[in-house]
């Protein structure tokens, strides 16, 4: 029999047609609106060394990052207070470091930075309208200081220019890699459902400018800027509060 020629048989099946393209609009619709949402700031833990290296700055990723068993204490949260300059290709971010609210992660923070371990470090990974991330030496995601820090649990949220140490999931420790908000990212906050949570321990004062350039670099299918943006060094002022 020719369908075709069939009037009635030929209205079905034009009606199947209709109702197989909407429900795979709407699928698609769907699928769509899952990948817009916004990856959480993650950095997957690398396995703990304790062998040392130099590191110095390039446009690249430092093949042989510093290592260390902990970090040391080395800030006085009662009677000092800390900024950090960090100058990158771009030009310098200024962070206000809140040791009063995050302790242990300024503690960590200033003593890498002292030893020098940021310099030479790209940032490895930045979503437009979401966050710019740096602090890995290996440029991957994956790489870390040789040990961890438990976070700080506080009330700050992740407003746009605060500050907030990545991390794997719903775990409380992290490594060295931190993020910038570069909007407000109440996902993130420590009231949020989600157990996946990220403490702010920092908020840029001057330089947003520069974050926003930052986040409008071109990149990579994962992310990475095809360009590498490099922290050239970071710079920490201490004075008595």
């Amino acid at each position: 029999m020719n369908i075709l020629g069939s009037p009635k048989v030929f209205g079905i099946v034009g009606i199947v047609v209709v109702i197989v393209f909407l429900v795979g609009a709407v699928y698609t619709s769907g699928a769509n609106d899952r990948s817009a949402a916004d990856p959480l700031p993650t950095a997957t833990p690398a396995p703990s060394v304790t062998a040392s290296a130099s590191s110095s700055a390039s446009v690249s990723a430092s093949p042989t990052p510093l290592q260390f068993a902990a970090a040391e204490q080395v800030i006085d949260a009662a009677t000092k207070k800390y900024e950090a300059t960090i100058l990158t290709s771009k030009g310098e971010i200024k962070l206000r470091l809140l040791a009063d609210q995050a302790p242990l992660t300024v503690n960590t923070f200033v003593f890498l930075a002292r030893k020098q371990y940021f310099d030479g470090i790209i940032f490895h990974r930045v979503v437009k309208d979401f966050v710019i991330q740096a602090g890995d030496p290996t440029g991957t995601g994956r790489g870390g200081p040789g040990f961890e820090t438990a976070e700080d649990k506080n009330e700050l949220t992740n407003k746009r220019g605060f500050v907030s140490m990545a991390k794997a999931g719903a775990v409380t420790k992290f490594g060295s890699q931190f993020f910038i908000n570069l909007k407000d990212n109440p996902a993130l906050d420590q009231n949020t459902a989600s157990q996946k949570r990220f403490y702010p321990w920092a908020e840029v004062i001057a330089g947003m400018e520069i974050v926003d350039q930052i986040a409008l670099v071109r990149v990579d299918q994962a992310g990475k800027p095809v360009e590498p943006v490099v922290i050239q060094s970071v710079l920490i002022i201490e004075s008595a509060k």
